[in-house]
């Protein structure tokens, strides 16, 4: 019983791995997009939110599976809650992406971004190294 329940842990954080992957991804995407006028590029970020979104449902199902099945408490309780917190802000990262995605298509065939910003804005969608 024990194995399963912390197979079940397991399967979360990696799922929240995956997830914070794939919203990384989308937000560089949908910065190159908006600097470079790609309107191919913003619809495959566009697109790309729903797979976001159903990581997040999946996410908050396994851990109400979870909280439901097995009563964690304490740490447990704290990894799974923490979990539901964090698949929410994920998942809006890769909102703000979408939106970032819709302005570039919006503005198509000209750059959201004038020539004279697009030098430092081209730092917006990495992540610190």
């Amino acid at each position: 019983m024990r194995k399963a329940y912390h197979e079940e842990l397991d399967r979360i954080a990696e799922s929240l791995v995956e997830m914070t992957h794939l919203a990384a991804s989308a937000m560089s995407r949908a910065t190159t997009a908006l600097l470079d006028a790609d309107v191919h590029l913003a619809d495959s970020v566009i697109t790309a939110d729903a797979d976001i979104d159903a990581r997040r449902e999946q996410i908050d199902l396994l851990s109400f599976d979870l909280l439901a099945l097995q009563q964690p408490v304490a740490t447990d309780l704290r990894v799974v809650v923490t979990s539901m917190r964090m698949s929410s802000d994920i998942e809006r990262m890769g909102d703000l992406a979408r939106h970032v995605a819709k302005v570039a298509r919006l503005r198509y065939p000209a750059s959201a971004v004038p020539r004279s910003c697009a030098g430092p804005s081209g730092r917006w969608g990495r992540s610190p190294s």
